[in-house]
């Protein structure tokens, strides 16, 4: 009878030490899925388009970054770059990116971007009609006279009109002839 109770004490031991063994293996494998995961998640952000085309081009110094609404760890901007990299047999445009930064340290974490030729007139004028339409929009519901603001704008593009040009010619054109 004593062998018989030993058994069973030595068989409940067992089965509680593979109870808290198999448990023990669930929350490795459940913390190694979930290290996997930012892994994953983060070689995807490493490996983004946007970012490496934004590595790829230049800030102009007439070009304001515009920001929107953020997140309490994260910033997002718009803004006006050069991009002088040949793609899809085209160099030399303008590259309007959002970019995702980290709220604190400022580095990009995401981007996504479109390159406008800086010649094709008919695709700027587009974009500059639906920023003003914007713009239009924002002063109507706010009660502002919009003729002061686009007066201001005016004089200051004129004011810096030879100075842009002479950065784009900079930045880009003489760039593209060796």
């Amino acid at each position: 009878m004593s062998d018989k109770c030993e058994n069973n004490v030595d068989k409940d031991l067992f089965l509680d030490k593979i109870e808290k063994l198999s448990l023990e293996i669930e929350k490795l494998t459940s913390e190694v899925y979930q290290m996997k995961h930012k892994l994953d998640k983060s070689n995807k952000i490493n490996r983004s388009f946007g970012l490496k085309s934004l590595e790829s081009s230049e800030p102009l110094n007439f070009a304001k970054e515009v920001f929107g609404i953020g997140s309490p760890t994260k910033r997002y901007l718009l803004s006006i770059r050069a991009i002088t990299e040949m793609w899809k047999n085209r160099k030399n445009d303008f590259l309007i990116t959002i970019r995702q930064q980290e709220k604190e340290t400022h580095k990009d974490l995401k981007a996504l971007g479109i390159r406008i030729p800086i010649d094709d007139i008919k695709q700027i004028r587009t974009l500059s009609r639906e920023i003003l339409s914007l713009l239009y929009i924002a002063c109507e519901l706010k009660g502002v006279e919009i003729n002061e603001i686009l007066r201001d704008i005016l004089l200051e593009i004129n004011e810096e009109g030879l100075e842009m040009v002479r950065e784009i010619k900079n930045k880009m054109v003489l760039k593209s002839h060796p």
